[in-house]
């Protein structure tokens, strides 16, 4: 471990593949670092409080620290992507400090987080557009305050094993423009998602393989229902809803109303017929 490093100069700092690395250097005197890469530090176990004294950290990369438990806090202020892909010890967020700039990207997949952090939410809930939470198999809910996110263009929470329901207020999201849901529990969309104007792609693809429940008869999981359209969900190009168990009445009359749409997937459906304005 390299401590108290007096490198006030430096602004980029890479120990990528460094496997046998179990904790960060001292940040104190690294006061200009714009870049860390600690990709692949399989055997990373902390990153230094010290780090936020890096006001000027534009780029945090810790994809891949398996082992990662101790982030205690990251300075936000320059800061414009945290990676935190595959850290699936870390089961806390870290202290946001500073105030967050515009275009923030944030990614968490494969990370052991119970739950999304308040303080992104609440605190900075205009300047973040792109929030990927796919893989969280811990992951049950999102809090109803995620609809505050108003600069939100894109949210993944594929592969979200738990997860069982939108917010009721999705629809608050209006620059949201890729939703993707694929492979989660969710079978009821909230009505307000057809408010989403500005959505261009919508996934609830479901597994190829049957969910079995108490009996043999249950082929499948419940039935998915897709709410109706009102002339919503004008900008929607692609609606993938293969395999999500549709029967007749799982969707809507007035689907035809998506004019824009582009690529509508109904692979591996239980309907017996479609609805007359698509059929």
């Amino acid at each position: 471990m390299m401590d108290n490093m007096h490198l006030p100069s430096l602004r980029k700092l890479g120990l990528r593949d460094s496997e046998r690395l179990i904790q960060t250097p001292d940040f104190m005197q690294m006061t200009n670092l714009e870049y860390l890469d600690l990709r692949n530090c399989t055997d990373l176990e902390e990153v230094h409080r010290s780090l936020e004294c890096c006001r000027k950290l534009i780029a945090l990369n810790l994809q891949r620290c398996r082992l990662l438990n101790k982030f205690p806090c990251v300075n936000v202020e320059s800061l414009g992507s945290l990676i935190l892909l595959h850290c699936s010890s870390l089961e806390k967020f870290p202290e946001i400090l500073g105030r967050m700039k515009p275009e923030l990207e944030i990614k968490m997949s494969w990370s052991g987080l119970r739950k999304i952090p308040s303080a992104i939410i609440q605190q900075y809930s205009c300047h973040l557009t792109e929030l990927s939470l796919s893989d969280m198999k811990k992951l049950v809910a999102l809090p109803s305050s995620i609809c505050q996110l108003k600069g939100l263009v894109k949210l993944d929470v594929s592969y979200c094993s738990k997860l069982e329901s939108l917010p009721e207020e999705i629809g608050y999201l209006e620059n949201l423009e890729d939703l993707h849901a694929s492979f989660t529990l969710i079978s009821r969309p909230p009505s307000s998602i057809i408010c989403l104007n500005k959505l261009k792609i919508l996934s609830f693809r479901l597994d190829l393989k049957p969910i079995f429940f108490a009996t043999k008869e249950s082929k499948y999981r419940v039935s998915f229902v897709f709410p109706e359209v009102n002339e919503g969900l004008r900008s929607l190009e692609i609606l993938n809803l293969s395999f999500c168990n549709l029967t007749d009445g799982g969707l809507p009359e007035d689907i035809r109303c998506i004019s824009f749409l582009k690529e509508l997937n109904l692979r591996g459906n239980n309907f017996e017929r479609l609805p007359r304005s698509i059929a």
